[in-house]
């Protein structure tokens, strides 16, 4: 199996491969589709011929809108398999900045459930191939294009000559497979170039860091175009376990009827909708212990306090949280259920990472907690470059493939990874290096505080010092003298902010992480 393994070039391979390993198991389902891995895979070449004949070409980039179904995926392997690659845009995306991308990534054509209202662009509709490949029904030409001939798949789907006997060319390595848009909170966005090779070992990753199983049936719950979704899909389908998308949580009801309907295993959130399951529906979450193997998040660091409920919710679970960036796939993962008590600690490193500790200058250091190092990742899961931008690229990436964080850390006698935080949020006062998440963590579990975030501001003495802005619960208002006591009961002296200041809102992305530049602004206007 593992000189089998080293061979495959793309997931679209492994897709085949467990189509013929595995014909019947369960390969990806939602809310009203499932299918096996044989109807799957003939559902792709189908798709493949379709979108062949709507005039996708080898090479061509083709935007595709995120839709949380078994369509997105066919949709993905579809355009993979004709030659193309991918640029998956979040559902809520407006028409302006899809022409934005569209036009930055070169493309002018649109897969998606809607067109876009645009007479330049090739709409191809993700619904109607849908329908098609399950249903062989006619084809009908884009508006947009000169094809006036139908195509018509009509034989069945396990037994079609038309497709079954054309040939395609397999995906190589070192192929584009997708072009993945950084949300651009922290500076502009950016398009990141992942290959086909860069996936494998992102899926090695993926599986290695919870200890996916053959027969695991995963629901992802975070936004499909998203590089932790579609992540965990590919792991799923180069590993042969089974997948369901959901959603998000807007219905608590269908949640739990996907649990029970699929007799889900593990579970994928980001922490922002982990926390809409523990607001509304915790202790009936809580019974699923059991049933599940693992629960993981990724995107955005798990706060202590939420890692203690989910520990004491799930004894018997492994609970995970993952590191990593689009730029270096799943590269530290942290069994938060066995080393939460680690302060700090974000984990171990996966089976295709090797970390490396730098300074400014890139030269490798010894790091430790009173010299942390900034954190740079070498192997085969990292980026190829960002997309037209090569003086951008050598910011984050050397000529040997090396991807470089803009975060501070080291690693612990226990061989486990430490993360202070992010160069320019850690504090340095007076030498001392403070991450601003424990000072936050510490503060988040006072009865008055709703939200808050620390970031360091200048001070005559020490250098820096940390600075905390707060949201506060209904009916309470801030009372310094208390909030600093509380601190100083938990933290260390010099941990202690100097200043408070209330906000309406502390700003964050969609899946939890804190702005702190926005902070760093409104603090030196």
């Amino acid at each position: 199996d593992t000189k089998m393994e080293e061979q495959i070039s793309s997931i679209v391979e492994a897709l085949k491969i467990n189509a013929e390993k595995t014909p019947d198991k369960l390969c990806v389902g939602d809310k009203k589709n499932q299918v096996t891995y044989k109807e799957f895979w003939n559902m792709v070449k189908k798709a493949a011929v379709y979108l062949q004949e709507k005039g996708v070409q080898k090479g061509d980039m083709v935007v595709i809108r995120g839709a949380q179904k078994v369509e997105f995926l066919l949709g993905v392997f579809g355009v993979q398999l004709a030659g193309g690659a991918v640029c998956p845009l979040e559902k809520a995306i407006k028409d302006d900045r899809i022409m934005e991308i569209m036009n930055f990534v070169d493309s002018n054509i649109y897969l998606a459930e809607k067109p876009v209202k645009n007479t330049t662009v090739n709409n191809i509709s993700l619904k109607e191939m849908f329908k098609v490949v399950q249903n062989n029904e006619a084809v009908t030409p884009n508006e947009n294009t000169d094809n006036s001939e139908n195509v018509v798949l009509n034989e069945s789907s396990d037994s079609s000559e038309a497709v079954n006997s054309k040939e395609f060319s397999l995906p190589a390595s070192d192929d584009l497979s997708e072009i993945l848009f950084t949300t651009g909170t922290t500076g502009k966005s950016k398009g990141i170039e992942v290959t086909f090779g860069c996936n494998i070992a992102i899926a090695q990753n993926v599986i290695d860091s919870v200890g996916m199983e053959k027969d695991e049936i995963e629901l992802i719950t975070t936004p499909i175009n998203h590089s932790l979704a579609i992540r965990r899909s590919y792991g799923a389908i180069y590993n042969g376990s089974s997948i369901v998308l959901t959603d998000g949580i807007k219905f608590v009801e269908d949640f739990f009827k996907l649990l029970d309907r699929y007799k889900i295993t593990a579970i994928t959130f980001v922490p922002a909708i982990l926390e809409q399951v523990l607001k509304f529906a915790k202790d009936r979450f809580a019974t699923y212990d059991n049933q599940f193997h693992y629960i993981q998040l990724g995107s955005a660091p798990l706060s202590e306090t939420n890692k203690e409920i989910l520990t004491k919710m799930f004894p018997t679970t492994r609970l995970y949280n993952t590191y990593g960036a689009t730029e270096s796939g799943c590269t530290v993962i942290l069994e938060f259920s066995k080393y939460g008590h680690k302060k700090k600690c974000i984990g171990r490193t996966t089976v295709n990472t090797e970390i490396l500790f730098v300074d400014d200058r890139r030269n490798i250091v010894e790091a430790s907690l009173e010299k942390p190092g900034i954190l740079a990742f070498k192997g085969k899961m990292n980026m190829r470059s960002y997309y037209k931008e090569p003086e951008i690229t050598k910011e984050v990436m050397d000529e040997k493939g090396v991807v470089y964080t803009n975060d501070l850390g080291y690693l612990g006698e226990d061989g486990l990874v430490y993360l202070l935080g992010r160069q320019g949020d850690v504090i340095n006062m007076g030498g001392i290096k403070i991450a601003p998440t424990e000072i936050e963590e510490v503060a988040m579990k006072h009865e008055m505080i709703k939200d808050c975030a620390c970031i360091p501001i200048k001070d005559e003495i020490t250098g820096e010092a940390p600075k905390l802005f707060v949201t506060l619960n209904e009916g309470y208002q801030l009372d310094q003298k208390e909030l600093s006591k509380y601190l100083l009961s938990k933290l260390e002296s010099l941990k202690v902010p100097k200043t408070f200041e209330v906000i309406d809102e502390i700003p964050r992305t969609f899946n939890g992480k804190i702005i702190r530049k926005q902070l760093k602004a409104l603090e030196n206007n």
